[in-house]
């Protein structure tokens, strides 16, 4: 494999977001290393890869619209878990912990893109515990993310919407937890200052306050 040396980075919109030519066999970023952005698929296909039992195994391949490499903006440490290469002349979007928040309110497909990814993330983990995945908690875990990241207000809709589809799951389904959440007041289900249905998260630590709610029931 390739490591890029020489991109091209430019302003994408009116943010400070970058956009990032990768060469076909050039390398993102590579398993082991440090992280501090995430990236956004726009043109071009991207390989995930990692190490499983000294052998090399391809976890993915992305094609455009795609977020990879975001768990960079939610774990503390920051070390990247898998690798990613260009299988063709891609353009991605890099994304900082900084900038994510303000991309995600003004790119609502992007939070479902990263919702997606989260929770197919989530879905693969359980699967290797051998445990039959739980939805309510799945969804607990996806809005604590969100909130620990900075970002406590969400659309009402796209996020049902996103959330039924990767936990193919029914809407309906999913409205249920999140009015259970509410009830307990946990989050808030209201309307923005443009009459747009939203969920606000009140809790900075969501999952542990769903926690402590069980232990103390």
């Amino acid at each position: 494999m390739i490591t890029q040396q020489n991109v091209q980075l430019k302003p994408v919109s009116r943010g400070n977001y970058l956009m990032r030519n990768v060469l076909r066999h050039n390398v993102v970023f590579t398993e082991g290393g440090k992280g501090d952005a995430a990236y956004i698929l726009t043109e071009g296909r991207i390989e995930i890869s990692g190490t499983v039992a000294d052998r090399k195994k391809v976890f993915a391949i992305l094609k455009p619209i795609s977020i990879f490499g975001e768990m960079a903006l939610f774990l503390d440490d920051g070390v990247r878990t898998a690798t990613a290469i260009a299988l063709e002349d891609s353009k991605v979007i890099v994304v900082t912990r900084d900038d994510l928040e303000e991309f995600m309110r003004q790119s609502p497909r992007v939070i479902a893109s990263i919702i997606t990814v989260l929770v197919n993330r989530l879905k693969a983990t359980t699967r290797k515990a051998m445990k039959v995945p739980s939805v309510g908690l799945g969804v607990v875990r996806i809005l604590d993310l969100f909130s620990a990241c900075g970002t406590t207000e969400l659309k009402y809709d796209a996020t049902v919407r996103s959330l039924a589809e990767a936990f193919v799951a029914g809407p309906e389904r999913i409205e249920g937890y999140l009015h259970g959440l509410a009830d307990q007041g946990l989050v808030a289900i209201g309307r923005d200052a443009d009459d747009v249905r939203i969920i606000r998260i009140r809790e900075r630590d969501l999952l542990g306050a769903v926690m402590r709610n069980r232990e103390e029931a």
